[in-house]
């Protein structure tokens, strides 16, 4: 069996400057009785452009091969230029608190909940569906660099608009826009300022008289996120 290290170089991160990296995953999931791969995007904000440094999925059944991957990618990344680590939390909290447990000492684990509901551009939306807004208008205006790759490319334009909303079809091999997913999660740790902390500490919790209160590393005012105006996350 080949190990991680054999499949992934650290050495990936030489090809970084010295702008702050933000990494986004897109865990594995079933869609039409098909596997989809979970994929990882890190992003690296340099001279006013979005750079996607790596972009890579894998299939596994074995959290300890996940945990394993994103150990050794993060921790390629200076400590001084690591950013944040979002996870979409709109079906995956579970595993988005055990990241963030343990990976505490690389780097901070942040929640995106795709379907909360939000302003953006005048209108209401689900959280998803502005995020990914964002990320295509991002690409289109040339602010993001995807690295070269007919695999990569084919991947995004397995994405689809269906008015408003953003959908996918599932290829032959269980892929599922994985990357594009990845690749917008990683985009929204540079702009989102309204993430929900996947530190165990942070999630509800009881006050001396057993009521629920929010922690404050969650926000619950209005607050600007990207271009987008939310009263809670």
């Amino acid at each position: 069996m080949m190990s991680i290290k054999e499949i992934l170089s650290p050495n990936w991160a030489e090809s970084l400057h010295t702008g702050k990296v933000c990494f986004g995953l897109d865990t594995a999931s079933t869609e039409g009785k098909k596997s989809n791969p979970s994929s990882l995007t890190a992003t690296e904000y340099w001279d006013r452009i979005y750079w996607q440094r790596l972009v890579v999925r894998w299939k596994t059944g074995q959290y300890a091969v996940t945990l394993g991957i994103l150990e050794l990618v993060i921790g390629a990344v200076p400590r001084e230029q690591r950013g944040v680590l979002v996870v979409d939390i709109s079906s995956e909290k579970f595993l988005a608190r055990q990241l963030a447990k343990d990976l505490s000492g690389l780097i901070r684990v942040v929640g995106f909940s795709g379907q909360q509901k939000v302003t953006y551009s005048g209108e209401q939306s689900d959280a998803k569906t502005a995020m990914g807004s964002a990320y295509c208008y991002a690409l289109e205006d040339g602010l993001i660099a995807m690295p070269p790759g007919k695999w990569l490319e084919t991947d995004h334009r397995l994405v689809t608009r269906n008015g408003a909303r953003f959908e996918a079809d599932v290829d032959a091999q269980g892929n599922h826009a994985d990357t594009f997913d990845s690749g917008k999660l990683s985009y929204w740790g540079h702009i989102g300022t309204g993430l929900e902390s996947c530190s165990p500490s942070s999630w509800r919790h009881k006050n001396r008289q057993g009521n629920a209160r929010k922690n404050a590393n969650r926000a619950s005012g209005p607050r600007r996120w990207g271009g987008i105006r939310t009263r809670r996350f």
